[in-house]
């Protein structure tokens, strides 16, 4: 399946899609396994061994899919954790700026405004793509720029000067950060080995139903689509900055509407 498809469909599209194509994955199977089940001799087979190994494959398929939804999720927290680190490093430059209040400084703090708006207005809407906005690049070098160019005279602005410069270096490395963590996904090989999987197991359940009775169809419908919602869910985690489910750019909103106030 492709990936990139994928990323551009709303979430309740995929938590439909999935089960649907594994309910039509497993009608196919089924039919083609009766049409060619006797001169194949799976007509006479062992019930007890194909409900053993639709339960053990369906329960490794659940454990995996949730080892790796409990993985994505510490890691959309961990992107979201940097995100609020981030903006509370940009507010706290921006006070500093103004206990420094020499005209250097003022010159700084407007910069590092713009430099925030054009977090949210230019360079959010990259990241999904794991690129910084060259306007974005522009302000932060600027930023420090300006930064370097202040002068402090007193014992006061000559302590504030330490903090500034150490809490611009933090704001430069979460930024860091952040575009890297643009890039955090699940490597291609999971969905390759998860398809093949579900794949699996739906050849297995298929071969469940060449004796098929309303319960044991209805059952292995309902596990089909939890395996699927499973694995739409670990999907749709595993794209931080795409979809319903995904990183804002809330916590720089806030801090933009609170520098602005003061």
């Amino acid at each position: 399946m492709n990936i990139s498809f994928i990323e551009g469909l709303p979430n309740w599209v995929l938590f439909i899609l999935f089960p649907i194509a594994s309910w039509a994955l497993l009608a196919l199977f089924s039919f083609s396994l009766k049409a060619i089940s006797k001169p194949l001799g799976f007509d006479d087979f062992d019930s007890d061994i194909l409900d053993t190994a639709t339960q053990n494959v369906m329960s490794g398929a659940y454990v995996v899919l949730g080892f790796v939804l409990v993985l994505v999720m510490a890691t959309a927290n961990d992107i979201d954790s940097n995100i609020a680190k981030e903006a509370s490093q940009i507010e706290s430059l921006d006070r500093l700026l103004i206990m420094e209040g020499s005209p250097a400084a003022d010159k700084a703090r407007q910069t590092l405004l713009l430099y925030t708006q054009s977090i949210v207005s230019d360079e959010w809407k990259r990241l999904s793509g794991g690129l910084h906005n060259p306007s974005t690049r522009i302000y932060a070098d600027d930023l420090f720029k300006n930064l370097r160019s202040i002068e402090p005279l007193t014992n006061r602005q000559v302590a504030l000067f330490a903090d500034l410069i150490k809490t611009g270096d933090e704001i430069a490395q979460y930024r860091n950060l952040r575009i890297m963590s643009s890039q955090s996904r699940l490597p291609g090989l999971f969905w390759q080995l998860s398809y093949l999987t579900i794949l699996g197991v739906i050849v297995i359940a298929a071969l469940r139903l060449l004796k098929p009775s309303n319960i044991r169809i209805f059952a292995l419908m309902i596990q089909l689509a939890m395996i699927s919602w499973l694995l739409a869910t670990v999907m749709i985690l595993d794209l931080p900055y795409l979809g319903q489910v995904k990183t804002t750019p809330e916590a720089f909103e806030r801090a933009i509407a609170l520098m602005q106030s003061r």
